[in-house]
């Protein structure tokens, strides 16, 4: 039986208590992230997902933390506990995304991980004029989005030519120290995504 392992949601959007409890000051600095996940390693929790909005979803007046940075520094900053960065394939070109993530599981020795969310808030993305597709399109999106990021993560030169994304003779050397990749998280409640995450809801790609 596969031993469990506990994680723990990273505060980038500030905690959840001053929502009913207005004498306790919404954080969602990175120095309160940075505490949290340095306890939660202490007492021995194995991961952290480090979710990512660009503007608050559950107002615009509150503070969100910038989640690929936080990443970065959080790797620097801790020892053991499994990164996880939530990514919407929308806001980051799959190339640019790869040799992102490849620096940072350089810097966690490995600990790297990626949450791949095909995007739910759309006001984040109308207020920036990021075009949304709808539903089912961004999912044929992100699974081509994703196989553009994992042909370049295995350090081989690509050439890729789809529907969305075009590259032309491109590597990353060297290739990821977790192997034979950053380990990939995938969910939702759609019958599309459960389809994209093989009927699981929550798979790790391999």
């Amino acid at each position: 039986m596969t031993k469990p392992r506990y994680g723990i949601w990273a505060p980038v959007g500030g905690n959840f208590g001053p929502l009913n409890t207005p004498e306790e000051p919404v954080d969602a600095s990175y120095e309160r992230t940075r505490s949290l996940i340095l306890e939660a390693e202490r007492l021995g929790y194995a991961t952290t997902l480090v979710a990512q909005h660009i503007a608050n979803p559950r107002s615009l007046e509150l503070e969100q933390l910038e989640t690929w940075t936080a990443c970065a520094a959080l790797a620097e900053a801790t020892e053991r506990i499994e990164i996880i960065a939530a990514i919407k394939p929308l806001l980051f070109h799959p190339a640019v995304l790869a040799k992102m993530a490849l620096g940072i599981d350089a810097i966690s020795n490995g600990r790297f991980a990626i949450n791949l969310i095909s995007a739910w808030f759309k006001p984040e993305m109308e207020r920036t004029n990021i075009p949304f597709p709808p539903h089912d399109e961004r999912y044929r999106y992100s699974g081509e989005w994703l196989q553009v990021v994992k042909s370049l993560w295995s350090g081989e030169r690509v050439n890729f030519q789809g529907e969305y994304f075009k590259i032309e003779d491109l590597s990353f050397p060297p290739t990821s120290i977790a192997q034979p990749h950053p380990p990939i998280y995938l969910g939702g409640a759609s019958d599309l995504a459960q389809i994209f995450s093989c009927g699981t809801g929550r798979y790790l790609l391999h």
